[in-house]
Formats: structure tokens, C-alpha cells, sequence
């Protein structure tokens, strides 16, 4: 619930609403408007938004707020005399107007309770699953007091969208932090103002924008420095000291030195089905049977040692929650198709992504008894790499060689480059092209499957199967 007052404390508000106290729900898609909500008009490429809103608007939706511009002058005027009970508020920009009001909505949910967090999570790789594990884990342990980033809504428009979510009964925001281009870390800590975090790690990501991982450190690396400003360094943060660039922050007050480093205070190790941290003299472990791979298993512990240190009370229920967690459809996901055991990733695919879901997978393997001879290893193009594009696809090529696996078909523009470096691999077009191919022969003929791509070559088709775009 949104209060309205915060309207009067936004720069993009051209006109005061006539009904500044009170609450509503908050809303700026015309498919999920329930009433009574504020409807939030942004523009879109080929759709006015005031040209769609009749049905929300015949609901008795009681504010639309608009960008301002002739052309919804004229149009906001007429509604308004056909919906009189409805008031058109125009702002200079509805985009800036979105971000105003989260963040003295969040400042203001902030100064409710010191306790208060809003845990904001930056980095090349993993954001998701953090995002995922910790919200599962708190969320069972205490219901309707936590906040989550939704779907992928980590961007400029999805960051205010779920702080509009935050409640006054609320405690805790686990917040995913996107960027495909230098800047936009800060944009969305300057709404956030964290005062907690997290940066997973730093690797070839989204380099078409960034050029180089340098560059990537200083975008992902910004949110250490905010929580630090934010909290005059005694903020929560977790550095993560088997990061080469990650390591470099110094220590605060408030930040934890982890990994399985010597450097590190926080200790990992891996376990068979799971992994053990241990910190100032005692041990805490995470396992679950839902999971496979050093990396989910280094996803799991970082959470729940995340998630004791602001609830050490309830450490008992919170390593149980741990261990019930299971990955988001599609992602990381182990699944039974036809028979066969696959693990399916069609969401994102980057260099150090794919050789950590690789290795995961051969552990797998090993777990099961089950030979490399037997498995067939599916890799999308891997998308935004810039010039590097073809170096890096001929490192996965030669890494998957490395790992000892046989089968292998590279799907996409970029295959040939794979190819290039397991020459012995198979190099296909596109999912398309390959589905018939992979559903009749492949998938019959070998034991088990691995499925990694970025999202643009849609490998989850191969199984038919649906990916949403959020």
C-alpha cells in the first residue's frame, strides 16, 4: 500500500491531487489493474497507454497519473469529462515520477524501524538464485515480513515496482540489482539506498556495453561502496574473497570477508549434498538434495549465513528452510522429460555461468555413476560478449573438451565458434533447426542432458516448453 502524500514530494509532479492522504495499491499494467489502484501511464513504443485504460477506468479507478505532453492533454481531458470520479495528474516524466515515489516510499518504510533491510544483491553471475534462496528461505521462516524481487524485475522500472510491494508490517527487502550499461547501479541504489548487499561476483558479462571485466567490477562493485555511504560503514556486506576483484574491498565494520580463502573469516567448504561455513568459532552447514553444482551449493550457504545473521534466533527453522528450496522452472533446473534426466537452463548463458553449470553437471554425473559416453551436452550462444564474442565461445568449446565430454551440439549463430574449439562437437543453426534432430535422435539415444543458453536462442523449445519473458 502506497501512501499518497509522497506525491507532494516528487520534482515530476506538474499538478497536487485533490486526494493526498490516505493509501492505495499501486499499479502501471492495464492486464493486472484491481481496484481501487493508482494507475501509473508509461509510454510505450507503439501503444499510448491512455488509449487502453477504459476497463480499469469503468472500475472506478480513482487516480491515473500521465505524461504531460499535448497530445495527453487532450486526451486526459476528455476521459476526465467522461470519468469524473477519476483524477488525471500529469508529471513530466512518468519513468522519473515511478522512481521518485519508491524512493521516499522506501526512506520513509527505512525510518519506520532501524532494524528495517533493504538487502540489495549486485554481480555478474548468480543474482537470481541469491535472490531466489534467501527469499525462500526468510519467507518460510517468516511469512508476509519479507519483500522479493519478482521474476527478473531488477531493472529501473522493476526495482520501484517491487519497493511499491513494501508494507509497514514488513521487515526485510531482498532486492536483485541489473545492469547492462555503466550507470545503472547507481540509478537504482540512489532509489534503493540499501543498507545491506551482496556482489556475487564479477565475469565476462554484458561486455558488448561494459568492454572489459574492469569496467564490469566498477558497475557491480558500486553497491559495496553505497551500503558503506549509506551506513557509514556499518552495513552488512559480504566480500567475497575468491573473487579477484571482489577481494580488493577493504574490510568495514559491517562486512563479512567470505569464501575458501585463506583471507577469508568466513570459511566455506562443500559437502556432498551441500556445503558448511564457519565463522567465529562455530559451524553452520546447508544441505539440500534439490541442488547440484559447487556454485548452487555456494548460492545456498552464502543465503542462509545471510539469513541467521539477522536471525540468529531462529537459526534451527532457517536450515530447514534451506534445505527445502528448490530452483525456479527452467533455471538451473533438474527435470524428467521423456524419461530422461535434463538439466535446463534457458534464461542466461556467460562464460563463467556455463563452466560453473558444466562442472556441476559432470559432478552429477560422477554422483550417479553415470558416464560422460552417456551424456549429451547442449550450449546456446552465449550473447553481449563484444569483440570477444569469438574467444570466448572457443574457450567453453575447449573447457566442455577438457571436462571429458563426448556429445556435444552447439546451437546458434555463434556455433561454429564453439566448434572451433571441440572440434568434434556439432554445430547446428538454430533451435528450430535442431529440435527435430535433438527430440528424435539425441534425446533417445543418450542417458542424460545438459541444456544451457541465453535466453534470445530459446533452447527450451527443444523440449517444448515455455520460457516467460520476465
Amino acid at each position: 500500500m502506497i501512501s499518497l502524500k509522497h506525491f507532494t514530494k516528487c520534482p515530476s509532479v506538474l499538478k497536487q491531487p485533490s486526494r493526498p492522504n490516505g493509501s492505495m495499491p499501486f499499479c502501471t499494467d492495464t492486464r493486472r489493474y484491481k481496484h481501487p489502484s493508482v494507475f501509473v501511464a508509461i509510454p510505450g513504443a507503439k501503444v499510448n497507454p491512455l488509449d487502453v485504460i477504459s476497463a480499469l477506468l469503468d472500475q472506478g479507478c480513482p487516480i491515473v497519473v500521465y505524461q504531460k505532453n499535448p497530445e495527453n492533454e487532450e486526451k486526459a481531458k476528455a476521459l476526465s469529462a467522461k470519468y469524473k470520479n477519476t483524477e488525471f495528474i500529469p508529471v513530466t516524466d512518468s519513468v522519473t515520477f515511478l522512481q521518485e515515489y519508491s524512493h521516499h516510499h522506501i526512506v520513509e518504510w527505512k525510518s519506520l524501524n532501524p532494524k528495517n533491510t533493504v538487502f540489495a544483491i549486485s554481480g555478474s553471475n548468480g543474482k537470481t538464485t541469491h535472490k531466489e534462496m534467501l527469499s525462500h528461505i526468510l519467507t518460510t521462516v517468516f511469512p508476509g515480513k519479507v519483500t522479493f524481487t519478482e521474476k527478473n524485475n531488477n531493472n529501473h522500472l522493476g526495482v520501484p515496482l517491487t519497493l511499491f510491494q513494501v508494507s509497514p508490517e514488513m521487515n526485510f527487502v531482498v532486492l536483485e540489482l541489473g545492469s547492462n550499461h555503466p550507470g545503472e547501479i547507481k540509478v537504482l541504489c540512489d532509489i534503493a539506498v540499501p543498507n545491506a548487499g551482496l556482489t556475487t561476483n564479477i565475469g565476462a558479462t554484458h561486455l558488448e556495453f561494459f568492454g572489459t571485466e574492469k569496467e564490469v567490477f566498477v558497475e557491480e562493485g558500486l553497491l559495496y561502496h553505497v551500503v558503506k555511504a549509506n551506513t557509514k560503514g556499518e552495513g552488512f556486506y559480504l566480500i567475497n574473497k575468491d573473487d579477484p576483484f571482489l577481494k580488493t574491498f577493504q574490510k568495514t565494520p559491517g562486512s563479512v570477508a567470505y569464501g575458501e580463502s585463506p583471507e577469508a573469516e568466513a570459511r566455506i567448504s562443500f559437502l556432498e549434498n551441500g556445503a558448511s561455513v564457519q565463522y567465529k568459532g562455530k559451524t553452520l552447514t546447508a544441505t539440500n538434495d534439490n541442488i547440484t553444482g559447487r556454485h548452487n551449493k555456494l548460492n545456498l550457504i552464502t543465503c542462509l549465513f545471510i539469513a541467521t545473521h539477522f536471525h540468529p534466533e531462529r537459526e534451527a527453522k532457517l536450515i530447514e528452510a534451506a534445505s527445502t528450496f528448490k530452483p525456479t522452472a527452467n533455471r538451473s533446473q533438474w527435470m524428467s522429460y521423456e524419461g530422461k534426466d535434463v538439466f535446463l537452463d534457458a534464461y542466461n548463458a556467460n562464460p563463467s555461468s556455463v563452466k560453473a553449470a558444466l562442472l556441476g553437471f559432470k559432478d552429477s554425473l560422477k554422483s550417479k555413476g553415470i558416464s560422460l559416453n552417456d551424456a549429451c551436452v547442449v550450449l546456446g550462444d552465449m550473447y553481449e560478449l563484444g569483440d570477444n564474442t569469438p574467444v570466448y565461445h572457443e574457450e567453453i568449446g575447449r573447457y566442455v573438451k577438457e571436462l571429458g565430454f563426448a556429445h556435444a551440439y552447439f546451437v546458434g549463430r555463434f556455433s561454429d565458434f564453439y566448434k572451433k574449439g571441440f572440434p568434434e562437437g556439432n554445430s547446428r543453426e538454430g533451435s528450430s533447426q535442431f529440435k527435430d534432430e535433438y527430440r528424435n535422435q539425441c534425446l533417445k539415444q543418450y542417458a542424460i542432458h545438459f541444456i544451457k543458453g541465453s535466453r534470445g536462442v530459446q533452447l527450451e523449445t527443444l523440449l517444448d516448453l515455455k520460457v516467460s519473458a520476465h
